[in-house]
């Protein structure tokens, strides 16, 4: 049994690592592959890809840590949910980039723990991977080891003028969200440099973390695609919060990342926190 106390966070990372990487290389082996694809709600898809990933991962992590839990984008209702670790994962972040044959997508993976007293959303991330398998690249993090792409140290951008920065953003399922963005990039679009969706929030977050985009947005986005992602970039030097600016935590709908100098300028600009008002909680 793990104690919480005896935990390194450095040994949380190398699983991570390995986990993400061995299943990037078993869903780029099989992406030209016919897929299986079902829905999972309006404008959610999944594949079999994704659930060969989970698999893979959540197999090697429970050998070596037994007693961990699992928060998976996936539901498997075989895996525990609670434990001294809980490990977040994305097995494919940008499926539908993956079911098209855009080559896209990651495997995101991150360890957290848990408050000894106070709310479970207030987590730690610890550790965290995300591998982009058609690139054969690899972020990773530990607290207070900094953070890495293949073995090579990486910081956040040094861009501190929103006219010459690369903004990353994704669209939302929901249309309200998706109206939201429109009217934010409606406001952006001439007072910065350039605009990009990729499809792939975990793999947008780490190029935020490596210095190709200085600023990411996003109206809704996940726990397993944003977990991995937070120690990263916190770890290069960057800022996560949520959309009001506030501390971000796992049940947070969506997020803002900078390289920490372009936070304010961009709320200033889009009036965000008038346009968040606006949003529905659902």
């Amino acid at each position: 049994m793990s104690n919480q106390n005896d935990i390194d966070p450095k040994l949380l990372r190398s699983i991570a690592e390995q986990a993400a990487t061995q299943a990037g290389h078993l869903i780029k082996e099989i992406w030209s592959q016919p897929r299986q694809i079902s829905s999972k709600g309006f404008r959610d898809i999944v594949t079999d890809a994704d659930l060969a990933s989970q698999s893979l991962i959540t197999e090697l992590i429970r050998k070596r840590f037994p007693d961990h839990g699992f928060l998976t984008e996936e539901d498997d209702p075989d895996l525990p949910t609670t434990g001294p670790i809980i490990w977040i994962i994305d097995p494919v972040d940008g499926t539908t980039n993956y079911s098209r044959q855009i080559p896209s997508f990651c495997v995101s993976i991150s360890a957290a723990r848990l408050p000894n007293n106070g709310p479970r959303t207030e987590v730690e991330i610890l550790a965290g991977a995300i591998y982009d398998p058609m690139r054969d690249e690899l972020f990773s993090a530990a607290k207070g080891q900094g953070s890495t792409l293949n073995r090579q140290t990486i910081h956040v951008s040094q861009t501190s003028d929103l006219e010459i920065a690369a903004v990353g953003f994704d669209w939302s399922r929901e249309n309200d969200r998706r109206q939201a963005m429109a009217d934010i990039i409606g406001r952006i679009a001439h007072d910065v440099h350039t605009l990009r969706a990729t499809g792939s929030a975990a793999l947008a977050l780490a190029w935020v973390a490596a210095g190709r985009f200085d600023l990411y947005f996003n109206l809704r986005i996940g726990p397993w695609d944003m977990a991995a992602a937070k120690v990263i970039i916190g770890e290069a030097g960057g800022q996560v919060s949520s959309l009001l600016g506030d501390r971000w935590d796992i049940e947070d709908s969506g997020c803002i990342v900078s390289n920490g100098r372009l936070h304010m300028p961009f709320k200033k600009l889009t009036h965000f926190d008038e346009l968040v008002a606006t949003l529905s909680d659902g």
